[in-house]
């Protein structure tokens, strides 16, 4: 195509064709620009189409981060709602009159189990997102502010949680009589203790929690375990207002 327009000016030149050279020129030139302008406009398009595949790779990647959030919250609820059933059971337990160590110690160390977790979001999508100029690649600002809305919203909410948590664990830690309310039976029975102590230990330190509790004691783990019932209950609705929060973000 170049040999052909280099012959066809050399021919018009040897004739004197000078105008219809001059007309020639001004084709050729055109014929460049609009060249040059496809090659910018192609450029553009794959400009584009990249952006496009990231944008729809961010949206892939924030759902997943949305989805684990969610399943993550959905796993701590079920264990503040099994907290919440503990604490009852520990009160309903507390109001007889035979109210036995272990079996109160037991409900006292299901009531507060885990109670303290944190909650941690995934969003490492949205971290990278805000750094350097990465939030442009996402068109609909509406989705930015409905990110920065989650996740402030979302650590509001966890700050409530580790709170609430940290007041029932300075509850529990605030007396050192555990062998008196059962604690320590228990978690010899069921909880930490069942596989790490020794047996024989285990034995003799279990004859000591089937006594009753003295009224004292009772009345004690009464107020204490109402208050269990009282923070459970608050978890619960904490971690259902994440779950709100998670399935808004979520919807389309």
């Amino acid at each position: 195509m170049i040999k052909l327009f280099r012959h066809i000016r050399q021919k018009l030149l040897s004739e004197n064709k000078f105008s219809k050279y001059l007309l020639y020129a001004v084709g050729e030139i055109i014929l460049v620009v609009i060249g040059i302008l496809i090659a910018l406009q192609l450029n553009d398009w794959n400009d584009h189409k990249k952006q496009l595949l990231l944008e729809n790779e961010y949206y892939c990647r924030l759902l997943e981060d949305a989805v684990l959030d969610e399943e993550q919250t959905q796993n701590l609820l079920r264990l503040a709602e099994d907290r919440l059933t503990a604490s009852n059971q520990g009160v309903r337990l507390l109001l007889k009159d035979d109210a036995q160590q272990i079996e109160i110690g037991n409900q006292i160390v299901l009531a507060t189990k885990a109670i303290y977790s944190g909650f941690e979001s995934n969003d490492s999508a949205y971290e990278d997102l805000k750094s350097g100029a990465n939030l442009n690649i996402i068109r609909d600002k509406a989705i930015i502010r409905a990110l920065n809305r989650y996740f402030n919203k979302i650590e509001e909410l966890k700050s409530i949680i580790m709170i609430n948590g940290k007041h029932a664990v300075d509850i529990l830690f605030a007396h050192t009589d555990y062998f008196a309310n059962g604690s320590m039976q228990a978690s010899i029975r069921d909880g930490r203790f069942k596989t790490g102590l020794d047996q024989d230990i285990k034995k003799s330190i279990q004859l000591l929690g089937q006594n009753s509790l003295s009224s004292e004691m009772r009345t004690r783990l009464l107020n204490e375990s109402l208050e269990f019932v009282s923070a459970n209950t608050r978890q619960v609705e904490l971690y259902n207002l994440m779950l709100q929060e998670t399935r808004v973000l979520k919807e389309p």
